[in-house]
């Protein structure tokens, strides 16, 4: 169930800058700060699975 949902806020992020991009008549503020907020959510998804990789790395050493 957790893979699921984060697919599916992964995929809205995406789709969802795709999206913002192509309506024009979005204000640039708007645009911005979603772009903003969709790079932080697959940025800080991107070193949790980092971190969660190394972890079970060393654990899996000892």
């Amino acid at each position: 169930m957790k893979n699921k949902l984060l697919l599916i806020i992964l995929l809205s992020c995406i789709l969802g800058s795709a999206l913002i991009s192509s309506l024009a008549w979005l204000t640039y503020t708007f645009k911005a700060t979603f772009y903003g907020i969709a790079l932080a959510v697959l940025v800080i998804t991107g070193f949790v699975y980092f971190s969660e990789y190394f972890r079970r790395g060393k654990e899996r050493n000892i």
